[in-house]
């Protein structure tokens, strides 16, 4: 992570990503609902949120990967939150604010926790390193938006270091062609050990990191495939700040 480059959202990423989300909320919510992989994460999540006080879920999008009922008080941040559905229903102990991952409004502080589930990978720029930047931005801002004592808990979709030299070699061109030829916006995915590093780097102490077992489907790109056509793995980081 020598290219420091500062990130930034490209315009066509932004638009691709609000546009198949939005369209495709309720099957979204639904197989995150319904997808044994899924039903894992929120396992696993739950768990490590059960007794939380005050929690910022950066782009939630008003769908929840874990149990609600285990946080005392939970802010919703999402980029989209003046598209969603108006009669998006929400638990009691829920507030959505609009704002960007990449610059969280400035009178959000002081959080006892942050949650981040499977973002990561869809802020993309218009090249490598701008994505890289991207990760950079999101944690710098975590940091800020945290009390001392704080957690960030991430739920990550994670490659193998091979497939992620392969990704970042046609990213590119990938990207080309998936703006022009499906709906789902381009991704980038990471390395656990990439981003293990980059929360050090932000600040973060005990960095840790877990796999979430997979289960027999996981979507990639929309689509609900079989979770051993893809090297995707599920991983729950967490981390504090000092």
């Amino acid at each position: 992570m020598n290219d420091r480059v500062k990130g930034g959202q490209s315009t066509s990423s932004s638009k691709k990503n609000a546009e198949f989300f939005l369209d495709e909320y309720d099957d979204y919510k639904e197989n995150v609902a319904s997808i044994d992989t899924y039903q894992l994460i929120s396992a696993g999540l739950s768990k490590e949120l059960r007794g939380a006080g005050r929690v910022l879920d950066v782009g939630n999008g008003g769908v929840f990967s874990y149990d609600t009922q285990g946080v005392r008080e939970i802010v919703g941040l999402d980029l989209f939150l003046d598209e969603l559905p108006k009669d998006l229903e929400l638990p009691e102990n829920v507030t959505m604010v609009q704002g960007s991952a990449l610059d969280i409004p400035q009178e959000l502080l002081d959080f006892d926790g942050v949650v981040i589930v499977m973002l990561i990978h869809h802020l993309i720029g218009k090249t490598v390193a701008e994505c890289i930047g991207n990760v950079r931005q999101l944690f710098s801002e975590v940091y800020r938006v945290l009390k001392p004592g704080g957690r960030i808990l991430i739920v990550e979709s994670c490659i193998p270091p091979w497939f992620y030299i392969f990704e970042k070699m046609v990213f590119l061109p990938a990207t080309f062609v998936i703006e022009n030829t499906i709906k789902h916006p381009p991704t980038l995915q990471y390395p656990v050990k990439f981003l293990e590093r980059a929360m050090t780097e932000a600040g973060f102490v005990d960095v840790a990191s877990k796999t979430i077992p997979k289960g027999r489907f996981v979507i990639q790109y929309g689509f609900k495939v079989p979770s051993w056509v893809t090297p995707v793995q599920p991983v729950l980081f967490s981390a504090e700040k000092p």
